[in-house]
């Protein structure tokens, strides 16, 4: 999970994947009266066990990252802090 297409992916990301993921699941929740009930549809059927499908693997793998620390760390700021330090080492 750490790398997506050969590029390193950030902590936000992740927590998109989850939000997404999470939002997923509110969907095929939702669905459950088109799928349980009398009138029992396929597409809402299809519909709600792909979304069920799709969010369990966006959650699950996204938790995953984050428990592990699958994520790069972008502090920009913390760069910058460390190119001044070597900076002003040099200067020395």
């Amino acid at each position: 999970m750490g790398k997506f297409f050969g590029r390193q992916v950030t902590q936000v990301t992740l927590l998109l994947r989850l939000v997404c993921g999470g939002y997923l699941l509110y969907l095929a929740w939702g669905l459950r009266e088109a799928v349980f009930g009398p009138e029992r549809q396929l597409g809402f059927i299809l519909a709600a066990a792909v979304f069920a499908v799709v969010g369990l693997l966006l959650c699950g793998f996204s938790l995953r990252g984050l428990i592990r620390r699958e994520y790069e760390n972008s502090d920009p700021e913390g760069e910058e802090e460390g190119s001044q330090d070597e900076e002003t080492d040099s200067e020395k």
